[in-house]
C-alpha cells in the first residue's frame, strides 16, 4: 500500500505535467492518458483497444499488463462513493474471478481489491467524449506493457 503523502504527491505531479501538455487535468480520454503515461513514466508500449472483450480483458490481466478502465462512474454503483459518484471515472483492472473482476479502483480509499460484476464494468465502460453525455463515450481500455 502506498502511503497518502507518496500518493498525493504523485497525483499533483500528473496534475501540473497533465496542465502543462493538456492545459487542463480533469477528465483525459484515453488517448490523452497514454500520452502522460508516456512522456511522464516512459512508457512506450501502450495499446488503445475499443470494444474489447472479456477475453481480451482477461488475457492482458493474465499476461501481467495493467489495463485500465474509463467509466461512467456512477455506473459502477460503488457505494463507497460520494453520491451519486463521479460522472467518468478511471480504474485499473488487476485480477479477475469466474464473475468479477478484481480492480484498484482510487476513487475511494476501499478501492484497493474492489470486487466489481463483470457486466458492471463492462457496462459502464465508457471514455471520456469531451463533456457529452458519458454513456455516448465509446467503449475503450488502456492496456500498458511494461518493458
Amino acid at each position: 500500500m502506498v502511503d497518502p503523502q507518496t500518493a498525493e504527491d504523485e497525483l499533483q505531479k500528473i496534475v501540473a505535467f497533465e496542465n502543462s501538455i493538456f492545459g487542463f487535468f480533469e477528465d483525459t480520454t484515453s488517448e490523452q492518458t497514454a500520452i502522460f503515461t508516456e512522456q511522464l513514466y516512459g512508457y512506450t508500449d501502450i495499446d488503445i483497444i475499443e470494444n474489447p472483450t472479456v477475453e481480451q480483458i482477461k488475457e492482458n490481466v493474465s499476461a501481467g499488463f495493467p489495463v485500465i478502465v474509463p467509466s461512467a462512474g456512477q455506473l459502477l454503483g460503488n457505494p463507497y462513493f460520494t453520491s451519486p459518484g463521479p460522472e467518468y471515472h478511471m480504474l485499473v483492472i488487476r485480477g479477475y474471478t469466474k464473475h468479477q473482476f478484481i480492480v484498484n479502483d482510487p476513487g475511494t480509499r476501499r478501492g484497493e481489491a474492489y470486487l466489481y460484476d463483470i457486466d458492471t464494468i463492462m457496462n459502464a465502460m465508457h471514455d471520456w467524449n469531451g463533456g457529452g453525455p458519458i454513456t455516448e463515450g465509446r467503449k475503450a481500455i488502456i492496456v500498458i506493457h511494461p518493458e
